[in-house]
């Protein structure tokens, strides 16, 4: 991980942010639940975001992560990506589809500790299919990361 990534800037709410993100992750902006999504700009380039959607306070959340440089991605980063569902929706969990043949998307998920809990065939309209993914609050190891 690298020191750069202090320099993130984090732009949360921004609907033209919101657009693109969820463009390059195949989302629709307009039809999707969307509760929130943070972008990670470095030298005023997007390089990682994340789209929470269809909440359930203190039930559950479904996240989307965006990464287009691994240098967004830091511990006080996650940090605050599971802060926002765990401690401040109170959610007890956090869901998410990953592609099976997206192996770098699935070594991040369960570097940061998403337990794979089931598979879904033919569910992409290209007929690929997805792993679905959870982790529980109490299984999330950076809730309790100070920043420095």
């Amino acid at each position: 991980m690298s020191k750069e990534v202090e320099f993130c800037k984090l732009v949360v709410g921004d609907e033209k942010l919101t657009e693109k993100i969820c463009r390059q992750l195949k989302m629709d902006a307009n039809n999707e639940n969307i509760a929130v999504c943070l972008g990670f700009l470095l030298d005023d380039k997007l390089v990682g975001g994340v789209v929470y959607s269809d909440l359930q306070e203190k039930q559950d959340v479904w996240i989307s992560i965006l990464a287009q440089d691994k240098r967004w991605c830091c511990r006080r980063v996650l940090k605050n990506i599971f802060d926002v569902a765990f401690n401040f929706w109170h959610c007890r969990r956090i869901n998410a589809l990953i592609d099976v043949d997206n192996f770098l998307s699935l070594k991040l998920a369960i570097g940061v500790g998403f337990k794979i809990e089931g598979l879904i065939r033919n569910y992409r309209e290209d007929g690929k299919d997805v792993f679905i993914l959870g982790m529980l609050q109490n299984e999330c190891k950076f809730l309790s990361v100070k920043e420095k």
